[in-house]
């Protein structure tokens, strides 16, 4: 069996077993198939009735895990099932979930130089740039800066200086360049 017809029929039967009841819907008088109609579906997935007809087609390709958790929740699919529509779609995408390449490349990120300059004058603790995503990064906009600091003339202070001049010379601390003894 094609992977369309499978999941044409996959979804199909799965609808027929849910009654209006079973979903929390009213019944109506005239019902021409058992269980749910396509736009009832649609509708407890929040999904058009043309896009929930269009996957019962077996067109799953493209189909974002956030729409088949939505289809999975309004046919009331277990486990099981669940993991087999996940199947039905990552075989209809052409890959298999283990293997599927990312959609999108991470492009080469490199740092402006206004923003590594207030890198630099930052002198007194450890500042982090990063992305949306929490990328440490140091960049543009979209970014966010988060800069650690202390209480001036504390320990804390002394501390994070010491730490940034060891940054500053890779990492050597002073007293490994001058051994005492």
């Amino acid at each position: 069996m094609d992977h369309r017809a499978e999941a044409r029929e996959f979804l199909t039967s799965r609808r027929a077993k849910i009654t209006p009841e079973q979903a929390g819907l009213p019944t109506g008088s005239r019902r021409r198939v058992p269980g749910l109609r396509r736009s009832e579906v649609a509708a407890l997935a929040d999904m058009s009735v043309e896009y929930y007809a269009k996957l019962e087609r077996g067109s799953l390709a493209g189909a974002s895990p956030a729409v088949l958790e939505a289809v999975a929740r309004a046919l009331q699919l277990d486990d099981a099932e669940r993991a087999h529509l996940l199947h039905l779609a990552q075989a209809a995408d052409g890959s298999d979930a283990l293997t599927r390449p990312r959609r999108r490349t991470a492009r080469q990120w490199t740092l402006h130089r206004s923003l590594q300059w207030t890198l630099d004058a930052i002198t007194a603790g450890p500042a982090i740039v990063s992305n949306g995503r929490m990328d440490i990064l140091a960049a543009e906009p979209g970014l966010s800066m988060t800069i650690y600091t202390a209480e001036p003339g504390s320990s804390s202070e002394e501390g994070l200086r010491l730490l940034a001049s060891w940054a500053a010379t890779g990492g050597v601390s002073p007293q490994a360049e001058h051994p005492t003894g």
